[in-house]
Order: structure tokens, then C-alpha cells, then sequence
């Protein structure tokens, strides 16, 4: 089995998720949002790197993969991103403006 590094960060205005999916085509990951449970899945495929009769070693692993995370319900599901750059996948969680945090104003009488 094979499960890629995952990083999630925070800040004020969005949650990211980062994973390291080296040799692994964009087109070979789907994610979904359903019941504020993010899914990343997809499959990393072996692909025989030369045409021989014998093989010294394999230690690269492939298959398929699923990564899932639970939301505490403070991103906008409509503005979600997702980006794969140099084998990170990046995927961006704005958050909702109220779950944002604010400054408040104290009046003086």
C-alpha cells in the first residue's frame, strides 16, 4: 500500500492541504467534498522504466491511494483550489467570512 506525505496548514484566511505526489499525473487524482469530509483519491501507476528480462530491485511503491480529512465547516466549498506543481498537490480551503477572525471596536461613551 502507498500513502503519499500529507502537510495541512492554517491561517486567518485558509486551511491547505499539501501532498507529495511525485510520478503521479493530475489527471490521475480525484477530490470531493461530501459532509465536510475532504477526499483525495487517486492512483500512482507503475510503468516499467525499461524492457528486460531481469529486475534488480524495486523499492518505489505505486497504487492506488486515499487521503481523507474531517472540515470544521469554516471553508466556502465554492472557492476551493486545487494546484499540482513539481509533484505537490495543493489543495486551498478559503475559509467563510465569519469564521474569519476580526478586530472589534470598543465605543466610549
Amino acid at each position: 500500500a502507498w500513502t503519499p506525505a500529507v502537510d495541512v496548514f492554517e491561517d486567518k484566511e485558509a486551511v491547505k492541504i499539501v501532498a507529495e505526489l511525485p510520478g503521479v499525473k493530475p489527471e490521475d487524482v480525484k477530490i470531493s467534498l461530501e459532509n465536510q469530509t475532504l477526499t483525495v483519491r487517486g492512483e500512482k501507476k507503475q510503468v516499467a522504466e525499461e524492457k528486460t528480462e531481469r529486475v534488480h530491485r524495486y523499492e518505489r511503491s505505486y497504487g492506488s491511494f486515499e487521503l481523507s480529512f474531517e472540515l470544521p465547516g469554516t471553508e466556502d466549498a465554492d472557492r476551493i483550489e486545487a494546484a499540482c506543481n513539481d509533484g505537490l498537490l495543493t489543495v486551498t480551503l478559503p475559509k467563510v467570512e465569519r469564521a474569519r477572525p476580526r478586530q472589534i471596536e470598543i465605543r466610549t461613551k
